[in-house]
């Protein structure tokens, strides 16, 4: 027995030395996990690999293992980035925003004063965009008996009167009741308000019973 102790040593030292060893010593090769392998030797000398972490060999024998994965190596350096890809192509046309809308109503007010520059019935602050403006004044004569009333409304953007509104007047008797409409298109730079003015344009007292003011954002199309 003591004549067979070199090889053993021998042969345990082989094994760690992974496969040739093991080929060259007639052993098998079936691993059922390939991060960890398995083998048994005997005082004979015996080497078999095994697919599990038990000794197959007649009368047991001493198990080994190995690991086939080695150390995680330290993170390699960020590389350089690369080149800027090329532009992509141009997305499709979104569909069309929904449109700006506001609506106002003014208070009554009078009498109406006679002045040119007319007194503010309302005031609507928009922003910039293009709109259709409408308003509609409901005016009140209350001068004595058989006397006659007039006013005058207009619409103002700081301090321009609008396009397309001018000076509407409304004429009345007595007690009588009229009502001006008042419209127009005006695009606005930047944000800003629209003021709705009236005036008693024959100094005969006259009041604005209701008035209100309506904006809503429009599209210009080119002709």
């Amino acid at each position: 027995m003591p004549a067979l102790r070199p090889r053993i040593r021998a042969l345990a030292v082989g094994v760690g030395a992974f496969a040739l060893i093991v080929v060259a010593a007639g052993g098998t090769f079936a691993a059922s996990n390939p991060a960890t392998l398995y083998a048994c030797y005997d005082a004979y000398g015996n080497v078999r690999m095994s697919d599990a972490a038990q000794c197959k060999l007649p009368g047991g024998g001493r198990l080994v293992n190995w690991s086939t994965a080695g150390v995680p190596g330290p993170t390699g350096a960020t590389g350089a980035t690369g080149p800027t890809g090329p532009t992509g192509p141009t997305g499709p046309t979104g569909a069309p925003g929904a449109a700006r809308a506001a609506y106002a109503a003014f208070p009554p007010f009078g009498p109406l004063d006679s002045v040119v520059t007319g007194d503010v019935l309302g005031t609507m602050d928009l922003l910039a965009g293009t709109y259709l403006l409408t308003a509609v004044v409901t005016v009140d004569g209350t001068f004595p008996a058989d006397a006659g009333f007039a006013a005058s409304c207009f619409l103002k953007a700081g301090a321009t009167t609008l396009p397309g509104t001018g000076v509407l007047t409304a004429v009345g008797l007595l007690g009588g009741r009229t009502q001006l409409t008042l419209q127009a298109v005006h695009t606005f730079a930047t944000d800003g308000p629209v003021e709705l003015r009236c005036n008693d344009s024959i100094s005969q007292p006259s009041s604005a019973s209701k008035s209100t003011l309506s904006a809503v954002e429009v599209q210009l199309i080119a002709p």
